[in-house]
């Protein structure tokens, strides 16, 4: 009979399939194995002998007996391929594995037919996508949401605020005092204390409320909710700062800090989340300018105020040693290579700790500090550059005021030759502006230092109207894609679009391309499989101080994402 031929022949056959590590079974029109792998007999539980002739019905639940028939039926009645995912409890361990299925029709003459189905267990790869995905948006030190998973909350919470009536409140928790106890006693108990302050701002919001580390000792808090959401964010802020106040006890001693606390609210005729965090970040800054420890809600006056008192700190920062440049580092994930650092100017007041440059170098730019301050950032870093591997360059944001300074190309060139930095390992990063293109010291600046030999992005490209002006005039050696765009991938699809686009463009122009604010793996995989010449974000390095600068040998995470 065929069904003891088909049998007799198998033995070759067997051997062969056993080898394969994911289970392989052949049933026939009645559901019953006739055919297994040891694979799929470790799977089932039993020896071959004991599954043989059996069906699902014989050792797993109806319900999931049911479904893994529906499936056979499916093949039996079209002839088709059919893939499908089951949830098996196995009959001996008791433990539930996710497996794909795919079965499909075997014609043997004369006229009989067999389902031939090789399942894949994705149980593990479903718990790790899941686990990284977590460890992506979570804060390792204090278990909260951290800052990737703050600003999706409240992009998500801006859009369905533009929609409905839905108020929202942004705060800002700043600690006072965090950087003395972590001199004082070590970065040990500097954590121990993140993880209480951590525990006691959640004890402070409503069900529903966010809390978040932004990082450092910085801390964010996103409300929702109705007409009174203005008192319970009051009320809430007020928690925060006794909570704050109250001893903690550390493995040391025990010590006090308070709390500053910056609030903001949603309205539509102002919808970038942006602007919101810049809004509770200036609120913070007055508080404690005020003498710290307390809570203030922004209003338009403290720009004024804010700018008068941070204009009056910043003529001296430089001379009180307060401004330092930060690197960080930029890379070609497909290779696992470090490529550069961006420098970013920061200022650590002496009074009142860290202040944005969100914050701060607007206030330059108005001021007209900032031509001074970019000569420092730029003698500085082409003198940390030089000692660099000689395939790392050195990427320097500009900004467009400083294009307008007549001795700007100047003082990048004196820069360079002070340094011994070769011009082409120097990325000037160029924000798009009306005003470089528009302005006809800027474009004879930029001509003069890219026959320098000097190399030229075009840095937030997309985010206003001069991009493809810009790309087009000067031909550009780089493009740096905007964060927001890339904040949602993969999953977002017209940020997807825009960035596939985007790439296609910057190749079809002979320019590389850059991705900001890549700061978890789904996204650097998304945009390896998109072509992205290099990436720069959190997963990869935070802005470092110079003495933590990597070599182009440590490169553990770039290389994990390449493989």
């Amino acid at each position: 009979m065929l069904h003891q031929r088909l049998l007799g022949s198998a033995d070759s056959l067997q051997k062969i399939i056993d080898i394969i590590p994911s289970p392989v079974f052949i049933k026939d029109e009645d559901h019953k194995w006739i055919f297994l792998n040891d694979a799929a007999t470790r799977l089932l539980g039993g020896t071959r002998e004991e599954l043989l002739g059996r069906s699902e019905y014989d050792i797993f639940p109806a319900a999931q007996a049911a479904l893994s028939w529906a499936s056979d039926d499916e093949v039996l009645a079209t002839g088709q391929m059919v893939e499908s995912e089951e949830c098996i409890t196995l009959p001996i361990s008791g433990d539930t594995h996710t497996m794909i299925m795919r079965k499909t029709l075997l014609h043997v003459p004369p006229g009989r037919r067999f389902l031939v189905g090789v399942a894949s267990d994705v149980t593990e790869y479903r718990n790790a996508v899941a686990e990284n995905h977590f460890l992506s948006r979570h804060d390792a030190l204090t278990g909260l949401p951290n800052r990737i998973m703050f600003h999706e909350a409240l992009n998500d919470a801006v859009t369905r605020g533009q929609r409905e009536v839905d108020n929202i409140a942004v705060l800002l928790v700043d600690l006072d005092g965090f950087k003395a106890v972590n001199d004082a006693y070590g970065h040990e108990a500097g954590d121990e204390l993140l993880r209480i302050v951590a525990a006691r701002l959640k004890c402070c919001v409503r069900n529903g409320d966010l809390v978040a580390r932004l990082g450092g000792d910085e801390f964010g808090v996103l409300l929702r909710g109705g007409p009174a959401l203005q008192q319970a964010a009051e009320r809430v802020a007020t928690s925060i700062c006794g909570a704050i106040a109250a001893p903690a006890l550390l493995p040391q001693t025990q010590t006090r800090v308070s709390a500053s606390v910056g609030i903001t609210y949603f309205n539509c005729a102002q919808t970038k989340p942006e602007e919101l965090i810049r809004q509770a970040d200036l609120a913070m800054y007055s508080v404690k300018r005020s003498g710290r420890h307390g809570h203030k809600t922004y209003e338009p006056s403290l720009e004024a105020t804010a700018n008068r008192q941070l204009h009056a700190d910043l003529l001296y920062a430089l001379a009180r040693q307060e401004l330092h440049v930060a690197y960080q580092p930029l890379w070609n994930p497909p290779d696992g290579l470090l490529t550069g650092y961006e420098a970013l100017l920061r200022w650590q007041h002496s009074h009142f700790g860290e202040i944005s440059p969100r914050v701060f170098i607007p206030i330059a730019e108005q001021s007209g500090l900032i031509a001074n301050f970019g000569a420092y950032v730029l003698r500085a870093a082409c003198a940390a550059a030089h000692g660099w591997p000689e395939q790392v360059r050195l990427c320097v944001n500009i900004s467009p005021m400083q294009l307008t300074d007549q001795c700007f190309a100047e003082t990048v060139i004196q820069a360079l030759t002070e340094s011994g930095l070769a011009p082409d390992r120097l990325e000037l990063e160029v924000t798009e502006s009306r005003l470089t293109l528009d302005h006809e010291d800027a474009l004879r600046q930029l001509r003069l230092l890219k026959e320098h030999g000097v190399q030229v992005a075009v840095d937030d490209f997309g985010t206003g109207a001069a991009s493809l002006d810009m790309m087009h005039r000067f031909g550009l050696s780089r493009m740096k894609i905007d964060r927001r765009f890339i904040s949602g991938l993969p999953d977002d699809e017209r940020g997807y679009a825009i960035v596939r686009a985007l790439i296609r463009l910057a190749h079809d122009l002979g320019a590389k391309v850059t991705a900001e604010g890549v700061e978890h793996m789904e996204q650097a995989l998304c945009l390896m499989e998109l072509g992205c010449d290099e990436m720069q974000g959190y997963l990869f390095g935070h802005p470092e101080a110079p003495r933590s600068v990597l070599t182009s040998q440590e490169a553990p995470l770039a290389v994990a994402v390449a493989r």
